[in-house]
């Protein structure tokens, strides 16, 4: 009895080597069949296939990375700057400087009335102004730097959002033109 649960135990064993053998079988055939093609090859051809299938077989695998989009800048960042980096203007003898910061619905001819500039000088900043219309197109919450000289006469024109410049105007005789501040 013994010995028909042992033989039973080796029969399960190459019962399992068996199957896997029988399932390799076809593969096993291919690849002698793949191999003596390759031997009936001449040696030139034997070297190309040599060279050019891990070529093509490491280019099957590669896969590049994927392009990152760029992605858009959004959002604000509001960097408020301290009383001693705020920027120096020379202010003429006995004029004054206006430093005002722009609430909702204000406009720069109201402003003007209010300080009691004269209106052509507004009518001189708008001709001096680029085709982008920046003092047009002023937002709540943008500093406006004035200086006025001794006559009471806009000398100087600054706007800035956060700190940075946007536009700066200068008198000139009669006229203004934009200013480069950086």
């Amino acid at each position: 009895m013994s010995r028909s649960k042992s033989a039973a135990k080796h029969q399960q064993r190459h019962s399992l080597g068996a199957r896997f053998n029988q399932f390799t079988l076809p593969a096993r055939k291919g690849l002698g069949r793949l191999l003596n093609a390759l031997g009936r090859l001449p040696r030139v051809h034997k070297a190309g296939l040599l060279i050019l299938l891990p070529a093509w077989l490491g280019l099957f695998v590669w896969q590049p990375a994927p392009a990152t989009p760029d992605a858009p800048v959004t959002g604000r960042l509001a960097v408020p700057l301290s009383d001693a980096d705020k920027r120096v203007i020379d202010v003429p003898t006995g004029g004054k400087r206006i430093d005002h910061t722009l609430a909702p619905g204000e406009t720069l001819s109201a402003l003007f009335r209010s300080w009691q500039l004269p209106g052509k000088e507004l009518i001189a900043l708008v001709q001096a102004e680029p085709s982008y219309k920046p003092l047009s197109r002023l937002q709540a919450g943008q500093q406006l730097t004035l200086v006025l000289n001794a006559d009471g006469n806009l000398h100087y024109l600054e706007v800035r959002d956060n700190g940075l410049v946007l536009n700066a105007f200068r008198r000139l005789g009669q006229e203004f033109t934009m200013v480069k501040t950086q």
